[in-house]
């Protein structure tokens, strides 16, 4: 059942949550992400040599490998954002999600909202923005509550009412990671963490209020 009181969320309650984990954690993030870096390094040359091998008849069933991977990584890091949210241990191994039934269950609902977003772009282009808005907890609430398709509905509802503070949000994080960037890049390691902890606080202010 559907809440009739207004959603909120403090834009820079969130931002300093994000920005306290971050610090706290800076060692691990540090970590995860040469990690990641590495992994990616690596499947990227492993991707390009088995390319060479196999051709363009055979891109196709890389391509799904490559998603399948992304989606992997995505929820690795939804799972990590969502631990250090809730004061739980964070491991190196959590990058990997390998749960496959909500891996499977991830896939087909991104492809799904995917494909919403691309047809909302098509028509005026504001219909996909807010598409991509109001499906944008999909994976954390696939990670937090094991949830199946049902997740695409109630990452819809629990965004009723806080569309553009969620868009004015996004724009807040991007303009972060800018300047985490200019920051000789290394200021990245502080930015993208906050930005998935302030993410993660945010999804649990509004789940709770649902």
């Amino acid at each position: 059942m559907v809440s009739n009181k207004k959603l909120y969320f403090s834009k820079g309650e969130a931002v300093r949550f994000g920005f306290e984990k971050a610090k706290k954690h800076l060692f691990f993030f540090v970590v995860l992400f040469l990690i990641w870096i590495a992994v990616s390094a690596v499947y990227g040359a492993l991707n390009f040599f088995l390319l060479t091998q196999v051709g363009p008849d055979g891109s196709l069933l890389l391509n799904l490998f490559n998603w399948i991977f992304s989606s992997i990584i995505t929820l690795g890091m939804v799972s990590i954002a969502l631990k250090i949210t809730d004061d739980k241990k964070a491991e190196y191994k959590d990058l990997f999600f390998l749960n496959w039934k909500l891996l499977f269950v991830y896939i087909i609902a991104n492809l799904a909202r995917s494909f919403a977003i691309i047809v909302g772009l098509l028509l005026l282009i504001i219909p996909g923005i807010i598409i991509a808005i109001k499906l944008q907890f999909l994976e954390y609430l696939i990670v937090d509550k094991k949830m199946g398709f049902e997740a695409i509905n109630k990452s819809w509802e629990m965004t009723k009412g806080v569309k553009w503070n969620l868009f004015v949000f996004g724009i807040l994080l991007a303009f972060i990671n800018i300047l985490g960037f200019l920051a000789l890049i290394v200021g990245l390691f502080i930015t993208l963490p906050l930005s998935m902890v302030a993410t993660a606080f945010v999804y649990k202010k509004l789940l709770s209020q649902v």
